[in-house]
């Protein structure tokens, strides 16, 4: 499994680090992980969209799955088929997120990967025959930060944006019948206290590694702050007779 993961991710997109720090990146490790992150993050933009676009529906529709819970809440077996004809009435598939996501990890892990081997004597020698071993690592970056040493600047940068990347999104996922009564609701308690967790998991890791990882972090947090702030202003129809409540009469 780990070969297979090598051959399909981790060797091309290490390929592909290098061929950018030999070309575009001007020598420069550190750009050509963020070169690489925006690449990739740009080939993973459609499955994002589509994941935005589930979430959407299925939170525009947690008001009627709420009710039919309430309604049905002594009878399980009723609640399922209830909920399950609500869905299939607005095309809303509650699995269809999923798919994406499970995608795009493995993608991440890969890139996580990349930024942290660099230019190895063991990662050179997995390059294709057309991609030339660079001659020296240029290992300052952005003519200060040297990404052989770890970075406070860095570490506390990637922190601030996962707190704005997950404060963003948070937001653009509230449903304003479900947030009446935040205190009492576990789902919001729980997001709130992502909002803090995260943004402090993110510091203490990247402290623990060189600059190479929170730059990497810091790249793809960022795209994910403008991908979120385009695909927030799409707009998303929940199909179906959306005039027509769902019958929640016994049958």
């Amino acid at each position: 499994m780990t070969r297979l993961f090598d051959s399909i991710l981790y060797i091309p997109f290490l390929n592909l680090l290098v061929f950018l720090y030999n070309t575009v990146a001007f020598h420069d490790f550190g750009l050509a992980i963020i070169l690489l992150t925006l690449v990739i993050r740009l080939v993973l933009s459609p499955l994002s969209i589509k994941t935005f676009k589930s979430q959407k529906i299925l939170s525009e529709l947690q008001p009627k799955i709420k009710e039919i819970q309430e309604k049905f809440k002594s009878d399980p077996q009723k609640q399922t088929q209830q909920i399950m004809e609500t869905y299939k009435q607005y095309n809303a598939n509650p699995f269809s997120g999923c798919l994406p996501l499970l995608i795009q990890l493995p993608i991440l892990i890969a890139l996580y990967r990349v930024s942290l081997a660099g230019f190895e004597e063991n990662s050179l020698s997995v390059l294709y025959s057309f991609v030339k071993s660079p001659e020296f690592l240029n290992q300052t970056s952005l003519g200060f930060i040297d990404l052989t040493k770890r970075s406070v600047f860095l570490s506390a940068f990637a922190g601030i944006s996962q707190f704005l990347q997950t404060k963003l999104s948070l937001n653009s996922q509230k449903n304003p019948t479900l947030q009446k009564n935040p205190k009492t609701n576990p789902l919001a308690s729980m997001n709130q206290q992502m909002l803090y967790f995260l943004p402090i998991i993110t510091i203490i890791i990247s402290m623990s590694f060189p600059a190479g990882l929170p730059l990497y972090w810091i790249a793809t947090t960022l795209f994910s702050i403008v991908e979120q702030l385009y695909i927030s202003r799409i707009k998303v129809e929940v199909y179906g007779d959306t005039n027509r409540k769902p019958d929640f009469s016994d049958r």
